[in-house]
């Protein structure tokens, strides 16, 4: 939660900076590059592939052989990202010398060159943070994003007031930023597993399970690829589109993301390695019984969340980003957009749960196979609805992609998450009715607030600081009574996982 409220802060400086025009989607484009690659050979294909198999050798061998095969790992990404780095410097060059393009593809190819080391630094860290995650360390690896986040909020600040600079002086101060906190999430998880015994690799050594991790990272870096290609096209056709719409995609998917990566992500993340373990051993009803619970908690956020960002979204954008040189013809302009990504928060949440069941089992081919068709729907839906509505037909082309791929998975996700669906059939549409009258009134209350304060006199401004701060937190609070009243028992696990922590 602190990782996600420091990125918000750091984009409300971040547009209030350089508003939404070519240097912005210049650093932005920039910055998804190494994103890219970090969730490819971070947190994406190889955590993924790798995080079962450690955590099988951890449970058969012990912490001393996984912290090898760790090291085995590193010591290969290291060489692959080297070489990466090597290869795309001079490849991204290349764009200077073109005639002809606009403005902006030229920024964000300079911006690229400096930013793209940083997958290095990421990737490597994103591996070790996976490895936190098996030995039940989750701390760290949740904090790890916070570390980036404080550099970049400190360079904005620097290039806003400490050392007052021009548009290009602050992108400089931006990247070098970046560059800094891709340090410190290295360091920093590098250090907690340091504590629990590892030491970092000392050569170039084998470990009995480096072929299994192989074997399931081909397909799933395939996959993987294919999902991240998705968020590239989505980037590169809103970077064609015009000047703004990168930025205002990249304000909506952030604002989605928050609730995503608060909630939805941290329930994926630990649900993960308990799901590779029960995989492992072969238990297929308590498998089916993490996966059916870590889906109730996940739609019971997500589903306000979706609701309160399409009702409200326009005053919470004006209330966080309408600063300095964002103003309120970008607030209105953003709008649309965020409601129609706001619409898919629920299935990528889901999906994002399912394919990580898949991985739990070792079973790669159709995560890729409906991957790949995802990616192809996205980018035809895109090229169809930008034409018609702009940035905001690229958002809609990602969530109604997102909605056939969650389907499709869930649809194909086999015995161990079908398993426990006869059993809790009856109550999960008990459930389902009650978060339904829970949505409703979270609903009706959202609707009725958002035009109230506009009846009161008020200035613009000031009724969207009304409906930010006092409607939407009577909304999540009606929400939260009506699931009480009706005796959730989703909402209890929930009550109950918030005592456990705080023990």
């Amino acid at each position: 939660m602190i990782s996600r409220l420091l990125g918000l802060l750091r984009d409300i400086l971040l547009f209030a900076s350089l508003g939404t025009g070519i240097l912005n989607s210049a650093f932005l484009l920039a910055f998804t590059l190494p994103n890219l690659f970090r969730r490819l050979l971070g947190e994406g294909a190889l955590s993924s592939s790798a995080i079962p198999v450690l955590a099988e050798c951890r449970e058969l061998r012990g912490p001393a052989s996984t912290h090898e095969l760790l090291n085995a790992l590193l010591v290969r990404l290291g060489a692959i990202l080297g070489g990466l780095v090597l290869l795309a410097l001079p490849l991204l060059s290349l764009v200077a010398t073109f005639e002809g393009l606009p403005e902006r593809w030229y920024a964000g190819a300079a911006l690229s060159q400096l930013l793209f080391p940083y997958v290095m630094l990421i990737c490597l860290g994103a591996l070790i943070c996976g490895t936190l995650n098996v030995f039940g360390r989750f701390g760290l690896a949740s904090a790890n994003q916070i570390w980036l986040n404080l550099m970049m909020i400190g360079a904005l600040l620097a290039g806003m007031g400490i050392w007052p600079a021009d548009g290009e002086q602050r992108v400089l101060w931006l990247s070098l930023g970046v560059l800094a906190g891709g340090m410190l999430q290295l360091l920093v998880p590098a250090w907690g597993m340091a504590r629990a015994g590892w030491r970092f690799p000392s050569g170039w050594r084998s470990h009995p399970d480096l072929g299994k991790v192989l074997r399931l990272f081909l397909p799933g870096l395939l996959g993987a690829a294919i999902f991240q290609l998705n968020i590239l096209v989505s980037r590169l056709l809103a970077f064609s589109l015009n000047d703004t719409a990168t930025g205002l995609l990249y304000i909506a998917s952030r604002l989605v993301e928050l609730p995503l990566g608060v909630f939805a992500i941290a329930v994926t993340t630990v649900a993960f390695p308990e799901l590779s373990r029960l995989a492992s051993a072969g238990k297929a009803k308590a498998f089916a019984r993490t996966y059916h619970q870590s889906l109730g908690l996940i739609l019971l956020i997500t589903l306000p969340a979706a609701v309160g960002l399409a009702l409200l979204g326009e005053s919470i954008l004006s209330v966080l980003f309408e600063w300095g040189l964002f103003g309120g013809e970008d607030v209105k302009a953003a709008y649309p957009v965020l409601v129609a990504a706001a619409a898919g928060l629920p299935f990528f949440a889901w999906s994002t749960l399912l394919t990580r069941s898949y991985y739990a089992r070792q079973r790669m081919r159709i995560p890729v196979i409906l991957a790949a068709v995802n990616l192809f729907l996205n980018l035809l839906l895109g090229l169809l609805l930008m034409q018609w509505i702009g940035a905001t037909g690229l958002a809609l082309a990602n969530t109604l992609a997102a909605a056939v791929h969650c389907t499709a998975l869930q649809v194909l996700g086999g015995r161990m998450v079908h398993l426990a669906g006869m059993e809790i059939l009856r109550r999960s549409l008990r459930e389902s009715l009650r978060v339904g009258v829970a949505l409703g009134m979270l609903g009706i209350v959202c609707g009725l607030g958002r035009l109230a304060p506009f009846h009161m006199a008020l200035e613009e401004k000031t009724a969207h600081v009304v409906v930010t701060l006092l409607v939407l937190p009577l909304a999540a609070a009606v929400y939260f009574l009506a699931l009480h009243l009706q005796g959730l028992p989703a909402l209890r696990l929930l009550s109950g996982m918030r005592k456990s922590a705080r023990d």
